[in-house]
């Protein structure tokens, strides 16, 4: 690992106190039940390679029992790949500025400031939240998700039906303007998947002379 703070092992109620109270305010379930146990704590900056939580359980040596209920990182994550957190445990909380390949969230609760994510922003399923300051990154895609996000500049695509606003939405609205390749052709979405593969090749997404819309500078 390049460059790390190293980690200590916290109950809530003193990650949250040696954050004057951070956490609390951000959380569901915030206050004296917040439903965390187990914090790993970083007090500074993080550098990690690979796989965001797959380089966590390498740092604390692979052992997979007692897995941490709440990562908190107090200064700067850096990850050389993606942050996928689909699992209700672990929760996320940077302090300060993330970047990474993707930010990809689902039942957990991922609390993030200002950050840079080279291919995609995911919110998946309509538990946990995603909540971020003002991020960099060219799309942002949505299932039925609890997502905050600030993405100036960013194509919004609502995969799953029930978002006026989206520059792209489930339907023709997607099959039209997307290669086949990354087109769930049943449910007429995006495989998000595939997306994700083909970004990551700097192949072309959208078919050739597709809208290029974006989307309001930012969105809540």
């Amino acid at each position: 690992m390049p460059k790390s703070a190293v980690p200590a092992s916290l109950s809530y109620a003193d990650a949250d106190a040696r954050l004057g109270g951070a956490l609390s305010a951000v959380f569901e379930g915030a206050g004296a039940s917040p439903g965390y146990d187990e914090v790993l704590f970083f007090d500074g900056d993080l550098t990690l390679d690979g796989n965001f939580l797959v380089a966590i359980n390498e740092l604390r040596g692979g052992d997979a029992e007692g897995d941490v209920e709440l990562i908190v990182v107090t200064g700067d994550l850096t990850v050389n790949g993606p942050i996928a957190v689909y699992d209700d445990r672990p929760g996320l909380y940077v302090g300060g500025r993330t970047e990474a390949e993707t930010l990809e969230g689902g039942e957990a609760e991922i609390y993030i400031h200002d950050g840079a994510f080279t291919h995609l922003v995911h919110g998946y399923y309509n538990h946990g939240s995603l909540v971020t300051g003002i991020v960099e990154t060219p799309w942002v895609i949505d299932f039925d998700h609890h997502m905050e996000i600030r993405a100036p500049g960013a194509r919004w695509v609502d995969n799953y039906g029930d978002d006026d606003d989206a520059d792209f939405s489930v339907g023709d609205s997607i099959v039209e303007a997307f290669v086949p390749e990354v087109v769930d052709a049943e449910d007429r979405c995006l495989d998000v998947d595939a997306f994700l593969d083909r970004l990551r090749a700097g192949l072309p997404v959208l078919r050739p002379g597709s809208r290029s819309a974006v989307s309001t500078p930012s969105r809540v």
